[in-house]
């Protein structure tokens, strides 16, 4: 007589969706360390292109660049590139600067720009404390 018992394709199933997660993983890793290794030249790029700017007695670039793409704050983490607007506007509201920042084509990487400036506003502020 047979039995109903699915245990073992299911033990098979299970162990074929942990190899999954593992390749997953290891590709998370490789594309985190990827990430890691891009921030790292987008970090170096920046400052050599604002010392160069300094050299050459460039002003600071505006807030509004007006027509093309603006790169101001490629690359950069919400706390860097709102602190940089704050900084500059030290008058700016959230609603203002989260419009800054959309304006000058910041990524918010899928995140919704209100919550997140709201986040880091006031983690910026706690660091004051």
């Amino acid at each position: 007589m047979k039995s109903d018992d699915i245990r073992e394709e299911l033990r098979a199933r299970i162990a074929e969706v942990q190899k999954d997660i593992g390749k997953l993983q290891e590709e998370r890793g490789k594309i985190d360390d990827e990430l890691k290794d891009a921030g790292k030249r987008m970090a170096a790029l920046q400052q050599v292109y604002g010392i160069e700017a300094e050299r050459f007695g460039a002003k600071k670039p505006p807030l509004f660049v007006g027509k093309g793409v603006s790169y101001r704050f490629a690359g950069m983490k919400l706390t860097e590139a709102l602190q940089i607007v704050r900084t500059e506007n030290p008058e700016v509201n959230k609603k203002q600067a989260r419009r800054i920042l959309e304006k000058e084509g910041f990524d918010f990487r899928g995140k919704r720009p209100g919550s997140a400036v709201h986040f880091a506003w006031v983690s910026l502020d706690r660091r004051k404390l």
